[in-house]
């Protein structure tokens, strides 16, 4: 396989990792945190780097959603002849998984 798509595949997964434990954490803190707003700031108002503010917090929660979303699609599409292979090995017969496994090595 090309080592720039090796290479990129590597990237989206480093930046999926990341970006799903940023998600995490930022809905935990949702989750648990008091209600309210960006403390004496106008409701309008939001400063994407506020920590303190359940606004800021909400917003960079749902932009990493979104940027996961869009990184799973981008992930299967790279990976999809693989997947393909697999569930056309797995589905065909009852083979053990690694022989699944050296039928879509090359793929």
């Amino acid at each position: 396989m090309k080592r720039w798509i090796l290479k990129t595949k590597f990237t989206i997964d480093i930046v999926l990792a990341a970006a799903f434990i940023f998600n995490i954490v930022t809905a935990l803190i949702l989750l648990f945190s008091t209600g309210g707003g960006g403390r004496g700031k106008s409701a309008g108002s939001v400063n994407l780097f506020d920590f303190s503010s359940r606004n800021s917090l909400r917003l960079m929660h749902d932009w990493t959603g979104l940027l996961i979303i869009a990184l799973i699609i981008f992930h299967l599409m790279l990976n999809r002849r693989t997947i393909i292979c697999y569930f056309k090995n797995i589905l065909r017969s009852t083979s053990k998984v690694a022989k699944v496994e050296q039928t879509c090595k090359n793929v």
